[in-house]
């Protein structure tokens, strides 16, 4: 017999191919296992030379022993007619196909499952509710990385928003990479010179790696060395310089080339659409690029001052250069944003905002920070579905870019499916864990969810990093107003109406708690000065002074005009309701048939969070019209959901079943509900409930009773407030 038979027979061939598949696939699991530990680089490079040393010790048992019916022999004790080397040859075939099938599978999931862009999780209405962590990442928790602001090297301070201007354009690039988890800018600022070490920084964040880096400009040359540090080790794993003449066709290199490293040295894998929106330059024009640079840095404020100036920065870079896609971006956004916090009419941003992204979209078909300014303006459009969809296909082509998960939350938050919403909040927030708008953003959804001293904890806790953050004051004022606070919720609101960075509309807010703790005559002076001061601003404002006062005819001719300038639903519910306590009973009915036609038909209704006001509307208008059977069915539909809530925690209906048994003139009921809800802790627009719509009920001395407790404790609120409105609130 050859020696090849040989080898074959005693299954020398299948021990070696058996053991590299088996040590191959040992290899790769105690590789990461030692990672995940911290284990010193010693203890993987000993275990790698015992598989090597074992690996022709394998070869030599398989040659010189055999496994018999007995157990273990030397070869040549066995007798050759005796022998069942076949039988183990076939086990041994069995053996390889199924390390083979493992060592597959481990390759599958180390090559693919950090590639594809994360598709926006979803969790279960249970673990949704108590999740306290942020969704589980799209990449492997080794593939992330923060990159620190750079430093400025230059002789002249003014080239300090020059560097900030790569360090952002580098994080943007680096967005694009879907096996990446890569830090907002946001959060990532606030360690400029902070005196940490790069494992302490790494710690915050979450990271395993962290970039920092210098940038040196003079006169037509730029130096950029950047280094790219493995955390647990604080030992460099890259690092580089760059010296190249001034131009915008070599910074964009640099930066592509930058990224390119990082996704290696990181052991990530690039597709070949990400490797070339990478290789993209996004404009050849320096002075374009600078003034982008400035307006990002505007957009980031978000303040009534700065938002102005962001949108005359992006508007000159397009000037500058007619082809920037970013640039149109921005001024999207810098658009939409001045009706969130400025005094721009949300209606007169849609053209221009339209406009602006239909460009970026012609120049760049697969821009996900265009996708997610069109899926904004979808949702402020109150085009929900469309909306969805473009913020999935802005997170799939961008999955870093925790703008767009902020955006979806924010929209899905709006739409009553907070459970949905909480998962694409952590995940704005595990990406930009620093950024105070988003601790804003989570505040809300748990408030909605019925957390609200866990949302007021947060705040607290985020203010005391951000205190000049004017959305957190507004936060928790919301918060407060939730439990029934509404003495405390002014010290806050009066705060955030004395920020220097403050918006047009705190202002007003702060006529609106006046009214709130009963204080009508500060209330109208309040209002007086504002709207001189804001009159776009405050437009409106004053209906609920009117309310406040009895005064439905003029509450309804402004909540006319409000719906007429403004439009959405929400507008249209709230004339719905001014007509009905104006007695309009048909034209609230015709209301309901030119918006919302399904819920006069005899079909099924099924009710949630983003129709069960309108449900409303239309059953007290086809009650006050004579149409008791439809009306009745609505409104037993509406108290039904509305029982299925709480009325301070998640959807927080208030007093709302109050205002229906009082309308039907259930006494009883009636009184019933304003005792649950005044031990609630309910108090929000509690003054309604004065509506001469209501007025037989005070032919109930129960009803007179609770009244008379309300506007008392109302009135110790409000006293409470003058005692305490000048301390310091943390």
């Amino acid at each position: 017999m050859s020696l090849l038979e040989e080898l074959k027979r005693r299954n020398v061939f299948r021990i070696g191919i058996a053991y590299l598949f088996t040590a191959w696939l040992l290899l790769q699991v105690v590789d990461l296992v030692l990672e995940n530990i911290g284990a010193p680089d010693w203890v993987m490079q000993t275990f790698m030379l015992a598989v090597a040393v074992g690996f022709p010790l394998a070869l030599f048992f398989a040659w010189a022993f055999e496994m018999t019916p007995e157990g273990l022999k030397k070869e040549k004790e066995v007798d050759r007619s005796q022998s069942i080397t076949n039988v183990t040859g076939r086990k041994l075939d069995r053996a390889i196909i199924g390390v083979m099938a493992l060592a597959l599978a481990w390759f599958a999931w180390d090559k693919f499952s950090g590639d594809e862009a994360p598709a926006p999780p979803v969790a279960d209405s249970e673990t949704a509710a108590t999740a306290t962590e942020p969704a589980t990442p799209g990449a492997d928790a080794r593939r992330s990385i923060a990159v620190l602001p750079f430093a400025n090297r230059s002789s002249r301070e003014e080239d300090a928003f020059f560097a900030d201007g790569i360090h952002d354009d580098l994080l943007t690039s680096l967005a694009k990479v879907g096996a990446l988890k890569v830090i907002s800018r946001t959060s990532v600022m606030r360690y400029r010179d902070s005196g940490l070490s790069i494992p302490e920084i790494a710690a915050e964040l979450g990271v395993a790696t962290v970039m920092e880096g210098g940038i040196q400009r003079s006169g037509g040359q730029v130096r950029i060395n950047v280094q790219l540090i493995d955390a647990k080790t604080d030992e460099h794993l890259w690092a580089e310089n760059y010296d190249r003449e001034l131009t915008a066709e070599n910074l964009f290199a640099i930066q592509s080339e930058i990224s390119r490293e990082i996704v290696t040295a990181l052991r990530a894998t690039l597709t070949d659409e990400e490797s070339q929106r990478l290789a993209a330059q996004p404009t050849d024009n320096l002075e374009a690029y600078g003034e982008f640079v400035l307006g990002r840095q505007e957009l980031a404020r978000r303040t009534n001052a700065s938002l102005p100036r962001a949108t005359a920065h992006f508007e000159k870079a397009i000037e500058l250069d007619p082809e920037y896609t970013l640039a149109y971006v921005g001024l999207a956004d810098s658009l939409a944003l001045q009706a969130y916090y400025g005094d721009l009419f949300m209606g007169d941003t849609f053209a221009p905002r339209q406009a602006a992204i239909d460009t970026a979209l012609a120049l760049d078909p697969n821009s996900g920070e265009a996708y997610a300014s069109l899926a904004a303006l979808r949702m402020d459009q109150n085009q929900n579905q469309a909306s969805e969809g473009f913020f999935r296909k802005a997170t799939e082509l961008s999955p870093n870019y925790a703008t767009a998960w902020h955006w979806h939350s924010f929209l899905l938050n709006r739409l009553g499916r907070y459970q949905e919403a909480l998962p694409l909040a952590y995940r704005a927030i595990e990406l930009d864990p620093n950024a105070p708008i988003l601790t804003g953003l989570l505040a809300n959804l748990l408030v909605n969810l019925g957390r609200t001293e866990e949302s007021i904890a947060r705040l607290q806790e985020q203010l005391q990093r951000n205190p000049e953050f004017p959305g957190l004051y507004g936060q928790m004022a919301e918060a407060l107003i939730r439990l029934g606070l509404l003495g405390e919720a002014m010290r806050w609101v009066q705060a955030l109406a004395g920020l220097d960075a403050t918006v047009s509309f705190a202002h007003v807010a702060v006529c609106g708690m006046h009214v709130q703790l009963g204080a009508d005559t500060e209330a109208e002076a309040c209002f007086d000065r504002v709207e001189e001061a804001y009159p776009e601003a405050s437009f409106g404002r004053r209906i609920t002074l009117y309310q406040f006062r009895r005064k439905m005819p003029e509450s309804l001719a402004l909540m006319r005009t409000i719906a007429k300038r403004i439009p959405g639903p929400d507008a249209q519910i709230n004339l719905g309701y001014n007509l009905l306590t104006n007695g309009h009973w048909a034209e609230a009915r015709a209301l309901v048939e030119q918006n919302w036609p399904q819920i006069l038909s005899d079909a099924a209704l099924p009710l949630g969070p983003d129709n069960y006001h309108q449900a409303l509307v239309a059953a007290f208008a086809l009650h006050g019209l004579g149409e008791t059977d439809r009306a009745d069915q609505l409104f037993v539909q509406v108290l039904d959901f509305l029982g299925e809530n709480e009325r301070t925690r998640g959807l927080s209906y208030g007093a709302l079943d109050v205002f229906v048994h009082a309308f039907r003139d259930d006494r009883p009921k009636a009184i019933a509900a304003l005792r649950a809800a005044i031990d609630s802790g309910w108090r929000e627009d509690w003054f309604r409930l004065r509506y001469p719509l209501f007025d037989h009920m005070l032919e109930e001395p129960e009803w007179v009773e609770l009244m008379t407790e309300l506007e008392a404790d109302i009135a110790r609120q409000r006293q409470w407030y003058e005692e305490h409105k000048h301390e310091p609130l943390f």
